[in-house]
């Protein structure tokens, strides 16, 4: 796999408690706009924390036996370089209609590990939110501050990603 640059930590913008599965994702997200999706190439997501804090890989990687037919993505308008996006299950209160911070105690365990996995694997990569990306200024998403979070949870400083 080719070291990422960045690791975008999202929500994946649904209901308090509502589960969202590997399936939702690939289908909300690939499927035609006309069909209720967003009308993607590839899923949005590569990784996905559902909310019992289990950790599901969308978009393979490194293994030798799959194919990755989306491949890296390549960020997002207004950084450079090559994303990796986590998202957890969750992100609006149980109504859907208002940001809120849903993460369960299990998915912000799963959250944090997954994040210092990577700092260990890409000791370059940066870490930030959906809400920092400069071409999503406005976005609340993912409903919580990532680099306060990044700092609580120890991530050192060189990797956590500072807007310019």
């Amino acid at each position: 796999m080719k070291a990422p640059d960045y690791l975008i930590i999202t929500g994946t913008e649904t209901a308090e408690g509502k589960e969202v599965t590997k399936a939702d994702v690939i289908e909300s997200q690939t499927n035609s706009k006309a069909h209720g999706g967003l009308g993607l190439n590839r899923p949005g997501f590569d990784y996905l924390v559902n909310l019992e804090g289990e950790l599901e890989v969308i978009l393979p990687e490194g293994n030798p036996n799959e194919a990755d037919l989306f491949g890296i993505s390549e960020g997002v308008n207004g950084i450079n370089g090559s994303a990796k996006f986590l998202a957890f299950a969750g992100g609006l209160n149980e109504k859907g209609n208002k940001e809120k911070d849903t993460r369960t105690e299990l998915q912000t365990d799963t959250l944090a590990t997954v994040v210092k996995f990577f700092v260990k694997r890409f000791p370059s990569v940066q870490i930030l939110g959906w809400d920092q990306v400069p071409s999503k200024k406005g976005s609340k998403n993912p409903a919580f501050d990532v680099p306060k979070w990044l700092q609580e949870i120890g991530i050192p400083s060189d990797n956590i990603f500072v807007s310019t």
